[in-house]
């Protein structure tokens, strides 16, 4: 992107050619992350051919009852860490549970989610995702258990048709013809697209707010923020993009940057934290606060949770003396 940062005094770059570089960069990243993403996708479409979630999701139904929550919302649980958050939200609306149940089982699907597709792209962009999984995973259940405490005055009541809702975590196989059709739509038309716009859009408006200084201005406003949890100022830029746009969506950023060698491995690695645990802030949240889920309590514990985590990890971790080292990512 030397076009906006030459700093020399050639001819301004017009607003058409500094779109057409964004839009560039946008689509090199979705290529790059599509190479995570489709390989994963396939495994867990195929997974959910078979009874692997459904018996997983019976097996940790006892546990529910530590979350103040029925056995039956394991199902969510599992669901929303082995596939995603929208697959959990789907077992969470065929619950009948109280608003205060429902707040304990969203902060703990917003902290822990996608795990298999998040946890590739950890990897990938060279993060410690081993540690990202086990802090993921382990706050989540501490929050549900903390939260239920609070919120949640009586047991689960009340007792909904496991078995239908386990039925749910299993797709019915109708053939290869079928199957095929399926694996293709959810692929391309749900993840490719979106993501090939999303990613676009992003880097177009990134080099806009380069082109024009907003982006500087906006990462200047929040430098307190990014200096106490250990972020250099060039981990500034994904770190905002995986707090309004998620973590995938952020990692293109992440891949981008690192590949321009502004990035070592501690602070993908911090970047990766605080993402891990709060991302896609202004989407995720509202999805389960149009559910009725209390908004207070699915995004401060997160917010504050990620800062706590973030600012341990850049006192623990020592700095890469090696220089910056790009993501391992195929064809890069």
């Amino acid at each position: 992107m030397a076009s906006t940062r030459s700093g020399t005094a050639s001819a301004p770059v017009s607003f058409g050619r500094t779109t057409a570089v964004g839009a560039w960069h946008g689509v090199r990243a979705f290529f790059k992350l599509m190479l995570i993403v489709a390989p994963v996708y396939t495994f867990v479409t195929v997974l959910k051919y078979t009874p692997a979630i459904r018996v997983f999701a019976e097996s940790m139904a006892p546990l529910m009852k530590h979350f103040g929550l029925p056995g039956e919302a394991a199902l969510a649980v599992i669901l929303g860490n082995i596939i995603n958050l929208y697959a959990g939200l789907g077992a969470v609306t065929a619950l009948k549970i109280s608003p205060d149940q429902l707040t304990v089982l969203s902060l703990m699907l917003l902290l822990s989610h996608s795990q298999i597709l998040e946890t590739a792209v950890f990897f990938q962009i060279r993060a410690k995702w081993w540690l990202l999984w086990f802090i993921r995973l382990v706050l989540s259940f501490l929050a549900g258990v903390g939260l239920s405490r609070l919120l949640v005055k009586a047991g689960p009541t009340g007792a909904a048709d496991a078995a239908r809702l386990a039925e749910m975590a299993q797709m019915h196989y109708a053939g290869i013809g079928p199957a095929l059709a399926n694996w293709a739509r959810g692929l391309l038309l749900d993840t490719g697209i979106k993501m090939f716009l999303v990613l676009v859009a992003i880097f177009v408006i990134l080099e806009l707010g380069r082109r024009y200084g907003l982006l500087e201005k906006t990462l200047r406003a929040i430098g307190a923020v990014t200096r106490f949890i250990g972020l250099k100022p060039e981990s500034g830029m994904p770190w905002l993009a995986g707090n309004v746009f998620g973590i995938v969506f952020g990692a293109g950023v992440v891949i981008e940057t690192a590949r321009e060698g502004r990035l070592d491995s501690k602070q993908v690695t911090l970047v990766a934290t605080f993402l891990a645990l709060c991302h896609g802030l202004f989407e995720d949240t509202a999805i389960f606060l149009v559910l009725g889920a209390n908004v207070f309590w699915i995004l401060v514990p997160r917010i504050v949770l990620a800062v706590a985590v973030t600012w341990v990890l850049s006192k623990v971790l020592k700095e890469d003396r090696g220089g910056a080292k790009p993501p391992m990512v195929p064809g890069s």
